[in-house]
């Protein structure tokens, strides 16, 4: 049987039946005990008649002994069964008087017929108190048995014997049990509480019965042998109390009855039913003064007591384990481990609806809880969730036995319904720890514990919905490529998405729980975010450009938008969903630097076309006259008989309107109005020489050193008088960034591997001023420059950006106030063989 682990079992309800065979309710005579085995005693039938009366009754054979008798009559001589049935009638008449009136008239009944009668006042002698007067009415039945009955006389009734009945009915009817001992601690009496309380559960049948009333009789004793002394006998009465008592709670027993003779005791202990079983009582002892008195056991079953006290603590347990965890793994698991080794189980199985699949937690005494997921072959069939929510099933289902493992079918398993309100949310199958049937109190237990158990996995599995959801919608924010954050009513951040996190540098740790714009995400400029925040409580909303401060202190421009978040229910007073209760706002930026990058080129693009337009207008017109100045110095330079000195003279002429027709080549490339030179491989060492020697001397009279540093083989494909152009200018920019001199370093090498693709890379580095931050963004348009008029036309950077991207190229700019200014040049590398 499952326990309860509050005492052994429910209390049993026995019924008398008093007749029946010899020896099976206590009725057998003493011709009975010698009956061959299986023959019907003829004086079966008396029992259930005789207890049927009110009045003390009692059946005697012809030779005056007692064959049956009732309650009524036990309770008035104060002895047991076994010291009346079996015994004359004449033994309890007080008087010799009475006996011998008693003997001549049962003697003269003998030769009478059926229903011959005759009555007598005697006195009962009880085994305590004094002798009771009755009214002794005798009638000759038809099997030539006698039916005695012995009624009170009327006449006779004193004050103290009507209030000893009356308050004797009273004690017969409490719900308590109730025990009288004699002198020596012996039971001489117990009320019908007290015979249901220590009933045998255990006897054969036939003997089933009240404890003290029909039970008490001494089927397979002998005569003369010590009531309740006979092993296996369900004898209450004559027993001694501390019988029912093992040895340790003997001891206790033994001082509270030593200590009731002074006064009264009362204590808590277990005592034993009559077939073994033990039991827990509340038991109050009171006796006379003095050795020998009787005493009164009152006894108050504690079993159902510690039952509700335990059921009150198991459902606290649960509960409690309910709430310890947020994942349903470890609460609903703990919770349902704690019901199965509560109620003596030793294996679960739950079975967890998860979303529109199930799972199975499998729970048992001797490891941790193990999850899994179930597939569709075992999955829950619909008539699981219907009927009674805890029934009984077979140990030998295939099902059963898939989800709890292979186990003695002999042990009983039943399944608990766990429903929700909307739906059923899983099962709960249980295995009996013993192969014993199941005390129906855990079904009712398990029946009270089902919707408690129903509504924590039904809450841990929504959690378990709204973790997933919304880490769903945290990969969803975090995908995103603009900054997205929540705040709450005090605008401290609540979320902080990974663009957030790359664009401003501060992790959504650094960031939860502080004031945005105020203590992190600091704005920049006019802008404050305490206006900000104020326009957003009183519009809802706001939009516009500003600058955040990230973790650095740079500034980010960005375009922010922020909408204030209401709490949308209708039960705040009457008011509008719109008027409720501000709980925050959400934030909306998006990163303006690539923008502004793209308008900086669209804009820089229109400039260029602009000046494009005009510098090839201007370049025709120059290209004009430019082109007969260098054609006549040609002319002039065939003649042979040209004096040296012109020649000379007509050469640097020659030279000098070679290099303005170059120029004007390279302006009309900017205005894209031709294409460049023929392209080859260029050897980028040679063409860095040939560009120093030109102007080696005139960059020394300005006390400029120029150093090569790098690889010595890199070679392009481009057109080196285009390339001459770029690295010209950018010397030419680097001694006028240097007026009191200085080094400048070109270090030739590699971006990349050249031979997948990668590209050569040139840098030119001087020790000058440098370019502000604020100009550098400006440096390569159209006619800037920071140059004395006079001094520069600002086309310069301009071009040579122009030639590096008409060669798949780009140029980048370094450079710090004070600290020089790199220029790197990246090309294409030529791949082809020499």
């Amino acid at each position: 049987m499952v326990g309860l682990s509050v005492g052994q079992g429910s209390k049993t309800s026995s019924f008398p039946r008093v007749g029946g065979p010899p020896g099976a309710s206590g009725t057998g005579t003493i011709s009975d005990r010698t009956l061959p085995q299986g023959m019907t005693s003829p004086f079966a039938a008396f029992g259930e008649i005789v207890d049927a009366l009110a009045v003390a009754t009692a059946v005697l054979n012809t030779a005056g002994i007692v064959v049956a008798c009732n309650q009524a009559l036990l309770e008035h001589l104060h002895r047991p069964r076994p010291e009346v049935v079996g015994e004359p009638l004449l033994g309890w008449i007080a008087r010799a008087s009475e006996r011998a009136a008693f003997g001549r008239a049962f003697m003269g009944m003998r030769p009478r017929l059926p229903g011959h009668r005759f009555s007598l006042e005697i006195s009962l002698a009880p085994a305590l108190g004094r002798p009771l007067p009755c009214l002794l009415r005798a009638c000759k039945l038809a099997s030539d048995n006698v039916l005695v009955t012995c009624e009170p006389e009327q006449g006779e009734r004193v004050p103290e014997m009507e209030m000893g009945r009356a308050l004797t009915r009273g004690l017969e009817a409490l719900d308590h049990g109730l025990l009288l001992l004699d002198g020596a601690g012996r039971i001489v009496h117990a009320n019908p509480a007290a015979r249901e309380l220590f009933a045998s559960t255990t006897s054969p049948p036939g003997r089933r019965g009240a404890v003290g009333g029909e039970a008490d009789g001494t089927a397979g004793s002998t005569p003369g042998s010590t009531p309740g002394s006979t092993p296996g006998s369900t004898s209450l009465l004559g027993r001694s109390l501390l019988e029912l008592a093992d040895p340790e709670g003997a001891r206790t027993l033994s001082q509270g009855m030593s200590q009731a003779r002074a006064g009264n005791w009362h204590g808590e202990l277990d005592l034993r039913r009559l077939d073994g079983e033990s039991v827990a009582v509340e038991l109050s002892l009171a006796a006379g003064r003095g050795d020998g008195s009787p005493m009164v056991a009152l006894i108050r079953d504690l079993r159902e007591r510690r039952l509700r006290e335990f059921e009150a603590r198991l459902a606290a347990q649960v509960d409690r384990l309910l709430a310890s965890s947020l994942r349903p793994q470890e609460s609903v698991a703990a919770a349902c481990s704690a019901v199965m080794t509560g109620l003596g189980f030793a294996r679960a199985a739950l079975i967890a609806r998860v979303g529109e699949t199930w799972e199975r937690w499998q729970l048992r005494t001797d490891h941790n809880p193990r999850f899994g997921p179930l597939g569709p072959e075992l999955a829950p069939p619909p008539t699981w969730s219907t009927g009674a929510p805890v029934v009984d099933v077979d140990p030998q289902d295939p099902q059963v036995r898939a989800l709890l493992g292979e186990q003695d079918p002999s042990r009983p398993v039943v399944r608990v319904v766990l429903g929700a309100p909307a739906r059923v949310v899983g099962h709960l199958l249980l295995r009996a720890a013993e192969p014993s049937s199941l005390d129906p109190q855990v079904h009712r237990l398990l029946a009270t514990l089902a919707p408690q158990l129903a509504l924590g996995l039904s809450n841990g599995l929504l959690m378990l919905e709204t973790e997933a959801l919304a880490g769903y919608q945290a990969m969803v924010l975090d995908q995103t490529t603009v900054l997205l954050d929540s705040l709450d009513a005090e605008g401290r951040v609540i979320t902080w998405n990974r663009a957030s996190e790359q664009l401003l540098g501060i992790t959504a740790e650094q960031a939860r729980g502080r004031r945005f714009g105020v203590d992190v995400a600091r704005l920049q400029g006019p802008a404050s975010w305490t206006e900000l925040w104020e326009t957003l409580r009183r519009t809802g909303q706001f939009v516009g450009e500003m600058g955040v401060l990230n973790h650095a202190g740079e500034a980010i421009p960005l375009h922010l938008e922020g909408r204030l978040l209401r709490d949308h229910r209708r039960d705040w007073a009457g008011a509008r969903a719109e008027d409720g209760p501000v709980i925050g706002a959400v934030l909306v930026g998006l990163d303006l630097r690539h923008r502004r990058a793209l308008e900086d080129q669209i804009l820089k693009a229109q400039k260029l076309a602009a000046v494009g337009l005009l510098a090839a207008g201007i370049a025709h017109e120059i290209n004009n006259p430019l082109t007969g100045v260098v054609g006549y110095s040609k002319l002039l330079l065939e003649r042979q008989n040209l004096d040296p000195n012109v020649r000379e003279k007509v050469e640097k002429i020659a030279v000098s309107g070679e290099r303005c027709r170059k120029i004007v080549e390279g302006v009309l490339l900017f205005s894209r109005q031709q294409e460049g030179g023929k392209r080859r491989r260029v050897e980028l060492r040679s063409l860095i020489d040939r560009v120093i020697g030109i102007g080696e001397y005139q960059w020394r009279m300005h006390n400029v050193r120029v150093l090569r540093e790098g690889l010595g083989d890199a070679a392009v494909l481009a057109d080196p008088d285009q390339l001459e152009q770029v690295l010209l200018n950018l010397l030419s920019n680097a001694v006028d960034a240097m007026p009191r001199g200085g080094t400048v370093r070109l270090v030739l090498g590699h971006d990349g591997n050249p031979d997948q693709g990668g590209r050569v890379r040139l840098e030119v580095t001087d020790e000058g001023v440098g370019i502000p931050p604020e100009i550098q963004g400006r440096i390569f348009d159209p006619f800037f420059s920071t140059k004395d008029i006079g001094k520069g036309t600002g086309l310069g950077l301009a071009i040579s950006y122009g030639i590096l991207k008409d060669h798949g190229g780009d140029i980048l700019v370094r450079s710090k106030p004070g600290q020089g200014t790199t220029f790197t040049l990246l090309l294409p590398a030529d791949k082809t063989k020499p």
